[in-house]
């Protein structure tokens, strides 16, 4: 008897497969000729989108790591719509589904709760002083946006496998910003809120809004590649070397001044607290001499040049229109210390006096001005929420948990420090990177609180 597979199947399912293999070439031949490829495209990218968003709400944690790595790549630079906002909320609404059938809720540091509660308050009150209402909603939409994507991190992180995978994506995305820009500038794909310093010289933003937010943001990601570096395999040594190197050379090649603190703290915190691991000071050691030999020359006649710049502010006119705008909010600070002239409306509120539209240039400085001493008071308590759990997890000996999550509570620590001293020198209060350190501290702190409990528990 023949039993073949050619044999098993008859002359109408043989048309049948025919028919369907053919389909999609029939298809796409009388979009063609109809003129419709147009919305054939549009119809491609629907379906992609689809799967995208069908994949996220199933497998919710897939579609969180999506997310980080969208927001420290800066893909949102080739997307005409905001991807990582729709996520956002098909992820969470998964998440919400999973408590309504009974999952835990993660999310219960008091400190982080309540703080977020009267800074919300807050931030509404002081739109009753807003004189553009519009921008002020806008930017405490944002704040929303931000607290949502901090629930989603500690409700999805659970285990000390989840918080190393979240590391390795952020380190990532801090290479993912160098390689997006180097293709960016081989390939002629610029965008429009470049900026040039010295001769002409183009300052290296790649995909975020400006270089000195790259700069900050890809900074923030390095404790994650020296944890990487510390603890990873043997084999992935020697790459995450290179993208360690190559993350170093953008932030130089951003020209960024401000940065160097952050850079400076990071290197000198790893050097003292790694003071036994002759290999890793090794490592340092490399790794900065040959960054420092790739940076250009104009960087460091840039930073040599800073003492000048603040001397004769008239020398440099970057120092210049930034002193300008924090001394301007500071005034407007001591005019509405308990109010504030609204979330969001410094621009609005300083125009009668700075002479062209530029921001505070100090997240701390612009939520005193925004939303008054009682809302800085509580964005700085929702920070330190957070990174104080980091910092405990560091010192803590871990018992039911590998060891190496204080080298990885240590490194998450360094990393949000980074990211809120170089929030003094520029303004984004709300932006993901900032909150997703905020998000591991409340992570390590549930792991800590779990590993408290004894294993027979």
């Amino acid at each position: 008897m023949n039993s073949s597979p050619a044999a098993l199947v008859t002359r109408r399912e043989r048309w049948l497969l025919a028919t369907i293999a053919l389909a999609p070439l029939a298809l796409f031949a009388l979009v063609r000729i109809l003129g419709y490829t147009g919305f054939l495209k549009l119809g491609a990218l629907a379906a992609v989108a689809l799967a995208g968003a069908t994949t996220a709400f199933v497998r919710p944690r897939w579609g969180m790591w999506f997310i980080v790595f969208y927001v420290f790549a800066g893909l949102s630079y080739y997307f005409p719509v905001n991807v990582a906002g729709i996520l956002t909320f098909v992820v969470l609404a998964a998440a919400l589904l999973g408590l309504m059938r009974g999952g835990e809720n993660r999310l219960g540091e008091p400190l982080f709760l309540y703080a977020n509660a009267l800074f919300a308050l807050i931030a509404i009150g002081s739109l009753l002083f807003a004189r553009d209402l519009p921008a002020g909603f806008r930017e405490f939409g944002v704040y929303v946006k931000a607290v949502i994507l901090t629930y989603l991190v500690v409700q999805l992180v659970r285990t000390p496998d989840d918080l190393r995978r979240l590391m390795y994506i952020i380190f990532a995305g801090g290479l993912a910003t160098v390689v997006l820009g180097a293709i960016n500038l081989v390939f002629g794909i610029r965008g429009t809120g470049e900026s040039f310093v010295g001769e002409g010289v183009l300052r290296f933003q790649s995909t975020h809004a400006n270089a000195n937010r790259a700069a900050a943001f890809m900074c923030m990601t390095l404790p994650m590649g020296l944890f990487a570096l510390k603890q990873g395999n043997r084999w992935l040594r020697v790459p995450v070397v290179v993208a360690i190197i190559a993350i170093i050379v953008g932030i130089f090649a951003t020209f960024s001044r401000s940065v160097v603190f952050s850079l400076s703290f990071i290197i000198v915190a790893v050097l003292v607290h790694e003071v036994r691991s002759k290999r890793l000071y090794v490592g340092m050691v490399m790794v900065l001499a040959v960054a420092i030999l790739l940076a250009p020359r104009m960087y460091w006649q840039r930073i040599v040049g800073l003492q000048e710049a603040f001397e004769t502010t008239t020398v440099d006119w970057s120092v210049y229109t930034r002193l300008l705008a924090m001394r301007t909010a500071w005034e407007l600070s001591l005019a509405h210390p308990l109010t504030g002239v609204g979330i969001g409306n410094f621009l609005a509120s300083s125009a009668y006096k700075l002479f062209l539209r530029i921001p505070v240039h100090n997240s701390y400085l612009e939520i005193l001005v925004s939303t008054g001493v009682f809302g800085l008071l509580t964005y700085v308590m929702i920070l330190l929420s957070g990174v104080r759990h980091s910092l405990a997890g560091a010192r803590r000996r871990w018992k039911r948990y590998p060891e190496w999550m204080r080298s990885a509570s240590f490194y998450c620590a360094l990393s949000a420090l980074s990211i809120m001293i170089s929030q003094m020198f520029a303004t984004m209060p709300f932006r993901h990177p900032v909150w997703v350190p905020v998000a591991i501290g409340l992570v390590i702190g549930n792991l800590l609180r779990q590993d408290q409990v004894p294993q027979d528990a």
